[in-house]
């Protein structure tokens, strides 16, 4: 890649970040005032939206939503645009309570400002990412990187991916090899089990370098690093979540409420679907198969049909593309409407049935196939201490794009860290992780 020179990139990117969000405010705002009435020309309003502006963000900051990174925007910054939207409100309400001007007229044009605000401001980011990504295929903002680890590892690929803008230049194993090439680099990443102290000093000596340690397969599930009883070393410990009864019960409450009133608003689209099933390919409108669940406890597990009749016999014909469970892209056995139904997940909604029933959960591991047990062993088995569920970490963090491995670390992460605040995150990050990542068929 020709790296072109551009004296202050970063910056004048960065500055495109903060203008597109104040702008996306600003237009927010004027819309909100428009259908509330509200008189922007009044003083106290416009110091009011001001204030607004300054709280939003300071939450935005807060949320990491200008930190440094290559990726400007994801997922997870649609969920922390909402979070800081949502602590900006309830800020503006304190604010509002504790100096009385609490006028409905001024919390209703508060709450549209903040909501389409979301809108907004996810729209300009996706925009300005996109200039980004054309600029950096055109040699701009573009850092020059080394990959310390092996040649056909998958993370050298994906940072091998001109619209992140990393230019690699060396990959190698060896810490001499590192240190020639230092000199010339603005990223390390290190993809390694272990750091000495030689490496350590080599981080130290060399500050001015953005070093990026990739976490093992360990710093995934266990807790994070903390002084001990012995004060000159940082210890990590690793610990069990205990889960308390009350978490447990507020969560089966939730997944009964939820699922319950899933399955009525969504009762017209299941006809629908179920008619168009039975129109367009003969068989059952339900596909069920047995799955393991809780401590390998099997159940019957409930899916829209999305492939032919007895697509199971013509299994064995197909080469498998995902190590530890059975997936393949462009399964000549799906239907038509079948890929339509995966490609929106549609096909997993009956499985709030499941959920209803209490044989899965809202959030949790996904549910596995009796023959897939044998890819557990050891460690990995911790993933089956939990109910299944209908979404998880692993589906909001790259699908079937992630590799086996990291999809069952996911799942023990969920597991070791259960939570209504993890719970509520996964479900909320759920529709925008379907509709952004690439891992999906």
């Amino acid at each position: 890649m020709k790296v072109k020179s551009f004296s202050g990139t970063k910056q004048f990117f960065f500055g495109l970040l903060y203008l597109s969000d104040v702008i996306a405010f600003l237009i927010s705002v004027c819309i909100a005032s428009r259908l509330t009435g509200i008189n922007l020309a009044d003083s106290f309003y416009i110091r009011y939206y001001i204030f607004s502006l300054l709280i939003l963000i300071i939450s935005y900051s807060n949320y990491g939503l200008y930190n440094d990174k290559r990726n400007l925007f994801d997922d997870t910054d649609f969920m922390n645009i909402l979070y800081s939207n949502i602590i900006t409100f309830i800020v503006l309400l304190v604010f509002m309570i504790m100096f009385n001007p609490l006028e409905s007229i001024l919390i209703k044009a508060t709450i549209i400002a903040l909501v389409l605000s979301i809108l907004f401001t996810t729209i300009g980011r996706v925009i300005l990412n996109s200039i980004v990504r054309i600029a950096r295929k055109k040699g701009y903002d573009v850092r020059r990187t080394i990959f310390f680890g092996d040649e056909k590892d998958e993370l050298l690929e994906k940072i091998m991916d001109g619209d992140l803008g990393y230019n690699v230049i060396k990959v190698t194993k060896s810490a001499n090899e590192l240190k020639k090439h230092l000199h010339n680099a603005e990223i390390v990443f290190i993809k390694m089990e272990s750091i000495d102290d030689s490496m350590l000093e080599l981080m130290m000596k060399h500050d001015k370098i953005n070093w990026k340690i990739v976490s093992s397969v360990l710093n995934l599930v266990i807790d994070p690093v903390a002084l001990d009883e012995f004060k000159d070393y940082p210890i990590i410990n690793i610990s069990n979540k205990d889960t308390t009864k009350g978490y447990m019960r507020m969560k089966r409450i939730m997944d009964i409420v939820m699922s319950s009133v899933s399955l009525i608003v969504l009762s017209p689209i299941f006809l629908i679907i179920a008619i168009l099933i039975k129109i367009t390919m003969p068989g059952p409108i339900f596909y069920k198969h047995n799955r393991l669940g809780k401590n390998l406890k099997p159940f019957m597990l409930y899916k829209f049909r999305t492939m032919r009749v007895n697509a199971d016999k013509e299994k064995k014909n197909l080469h498998n593309e995902v190590k530890g469970i059975f997936k393949v892209k462009n399964d000549p056995r799906t239907t038509s409407l079948g890929k339509i139904l995966r490609r929106s997940c549609i096909d997993e909604l009956p499985q709030l049935i499941n959920i209803f029933r209490g044989e899965m959960s809202m959030v949790g591991p996904r549910p596995h196939l009796n023959e897939e047990l044998s890819n557990f062993d050891g460690w990995r088995r911790v993933r089956f201490n939990v109910k299944p569920g209908l979404t998880g970490l692993w589906q909001v963090n790259g699908r079937h794009e992630l590799n086996f491995d990291k999809a069952v670390l996911y799942d023990i992460y969920y597991v070791k860290h259960m939570s209504l605040f993890l719970d509520v995150s996964i479900i909320l990050k759920t529709i925008p992780a379907i509709l952004m990542t690439k891992g999906r068929y």
